[in-house]
């Protein structure tokens, strides 16, 4: 009788403390309420009209800053009219399963949608696969209110300079049609040497030739604004998480304004 006691204790035990349980650090592991948020996301927000103004936030880099990270929540949260929140990249340090996991957990506690781009670090071990799960595909766009907003991959060194990333065809495509004005994010911006040096021409001439209001990117940790190949495009860099700061794009028929906020 207290062998089969002790079995049972044992089992109600392992069947309570299934998180207490470690696997691989590469693993594949997400529920189903964790998959496809891109899409996800884009459809909430395009169920909810557009205002004259469209404003959005965008941070960069949050890997390991999870505090400064819950912080940023917090403070959006506070404001009103932000239609969405863009998470430009280096989601996570390690490319690990946990740590998309537990950005999310912070980020999903935000009142308005938010997106992501895949950054360098977030192709790192089994990341580019995991992401691919979480958010769906490394290049994406949607309209809201008039406006296009592109997801653009650019971390060309994680592919060895292969030629495939940025892939400038499939951005010349979605730069085609019918809408006011587009915003291109990436992780990598063309002024870094991880940007495959060989695009940087035709990546900058696609954006002037079309109607791109600004090209949008982290990686660097320090916040700029700058116009750097004299074409009238500006270049946003918004700062790491732990620099405790984000930009406000706010845009609308006649003008788009840039603002950097600190928490």
């Amino acid at each position: 009788m207290t062998r089969f006691v002790l079995t049972i204790l044992l089992l109600i035990n392992i069947s309570s403390c299934k998180d207490l349980f470690q696997y691989s650090p590469n693993e594949v592991r997400l529920e189903e309420e964790e998959k496809n948020l891109n899409q996800k996301n884009i459809e909430r927000l395009q169920a909810v009209p557009a205002q004259e103004q469209v404003k959005f936030v965008v941070i960069g880099d949050s890997q390991r800053f999870y505090d400064d990270l819950d912080d940023f929540v917090t403070n959006i949260n506070l404001q009103t009219g932000i239609s969405f929140v863009l998470l430009n990249g280096d989601i996570s340090d390690f490319g690990l399963n946990k740590e998309f996991k537990w950005i999310n957990r912070i980020l999903k506690k935000l009142t308005a949608p938010y997106f992501a781009v895949i950054g360098n670090h977030d192709m790192l071990a089994n990341g580019r696969l995991i992401y691919h799960q979480m958010f769906g595909a490394e290049n994406f766009s949607f309209t809201y209110g008039g406006f296009k907003f592109i997801g653009l991959n650019t971390n060309s060194q994680e592919t060895g300079y292969d030629g495939s990333i940025p892939d400038l065809p499939w951005l010349q495509q979605e730069l085609l049609g019918n809408y006011k004005q587009a915003f291109v994010f990436s992780h990598v911006p063309p002024f870094s040497g991880q940007f495959d040096q060989r695009k940087i021409k035709d990546y900058s001439t696609l954006l002037q030739k079309n109607k791109v209001g600004m090209s949008i990117h982290g990686h660097q940790h320090d916040y700029s604004y700058s116009f750097p190949y004299a074409d009238g495009v500006p270049y946003l860099v918004v700062g790491s998480m732990n620099k405790r700061s984000y930009a406000i794009v706010s845009v609308n028929n006649e003008s788009t304004e840039v603002e950097e906020h600190h928490f």
